[in-house]
Parts: C-alpha cells; sequence; structure tokens
C-alpha cells in the first residue's frame, strides 16, 4: 500500500490523487467539516498545508485552548497519520470522557506516544477506566498527567502504579 502511493505522489498530482496527497491541515479542515465541528485556528496552524509534508515536532501542544471533544477526533485523525508524535499536551480542552476513550482508541496503536497530559478536564471515572486499559495495553506510555480532574482516589493511584510499571519496563 505504501510503495503504491509513494509511486502515485512520484508521478506528480493528478485529478484522480489518493487521499494520501492531501495536506494535513486539508485533512483536518474536511474531518472538522465532516463532523460538523469549527477548525480551531491554533491546531490549523501548526499543521503544514503543503500535501507530503509532516508535522516537524514530535509533540503537538494545544494546553489552554478549546478543543472540545468532537475538535479532538479531528486532532486524532492528524496523530494517527503522524508516528513521530511522542508527546501530547491536552491540558483544559473542554474534553469529557468520550473524547478520552477516543484519545485511547488511537494512542494504544500510535508507534511513537509516550507521554499525555490530559490535566484540567472535566474528565472522571469512565476516562480513568480507558486511561488504565491504555497504560496496560501500551507500555510505551511512561507519563501520564491527569491533575484537577475528577477521577477518583482510587483510580489515580492506579494510572501512577501502571505509570511507574511502564517506567521500570522501559529501563529494563
Amino acid at each position: 500500500e505504501k510503495m503504491r502511493q509513494a509511486k502515485a505522489s512520484s508521478k506528480g498530482a493528478t485529478n484522480k490523487a489518493p487521499k494520501a496527497s492531501k495536506s494535513l491541515r486539508e485533512i483536518y479542515t474536511e474531518t472538522c467539516d465532516n463532523l460538523k465541528v469549527r477548525p480551531n485556528s491554533v491546531v490549523e496552524s501548526m499543521l503544514p498545508a503543503k500535501p507530503g509534508h509532516v508535522l516537524n515536532t514530535d509533540t503537538l501542544d494545544f494546553s489552554r485552548n478549546y478543543v472540545g471533544d468532537r475538535g479532538l477526533l479531528a486532532v486524532l485523525e492528524i496523530v494517527q497519520r503522524s508516528p513521530q508524535i511522542t508527546k501530547l499536551v491536552l491540558t483544559e480542552n473542554g474534553l469529557r470522557n468520550a473524547a478520552i476513550k477516543a484519545l485511547v482508541t488511537v494512542a494504544v496503536k500510535h508507534p511513537g506516544i509516550c507521554s499525555i497530559d490530559v490535566s484540567d478536564n472535566y474528565i472522571s471515572e469512565g476516562a480513568g477506566k480507558a486511561l488504565e486499559v491504555l497504560l496496560k495495553e501500551n507500555p510505551r506510555i511512561v507519563e501520564l498527567g491527569f491533575s484537577n480532574t475528577k477521577i477518583d482516589v482510587d483510580c489515580r493511584l492506579r494510572l501512577k502504579d501502571l505509570v511507574a510499571l511502564n517506567e521500570a519496563n522501559m529501563r529494563d
């Protein structure tokens, strides 16, 4: 599949160009349109406008910038196409449990992410349980921020233990 896409892109763009010929910014804005959510200008400005260009960073930091649950779905489309991402900062993004569950679905399979911060979002037990699954299924996650959330004390302790286990296993 990748060879076919590489060959298609090396021949130059045509009207029948494969989806890979869209820029990350186009993918983001189209996904926002499909979700009926307004594109976030900060997110848009971070994304390359030229097809074939990748993000020139390993960190996506949207701290103190309202993304919201549906907006995060559009961001996750970019994360899935960016294997070099190692750190996601989603503090104070207006996220709820549903957004964290969607994040986990992507992050559990992502080859690069090792640090996620979801502090200062209105998330609780449902998000906590999803984050536990993430830490168990993706041992690369060695940093997880979740301060100032509604996740209960018992779940917080389990999350901290799982992060410590992942950290210890990375050192071995």
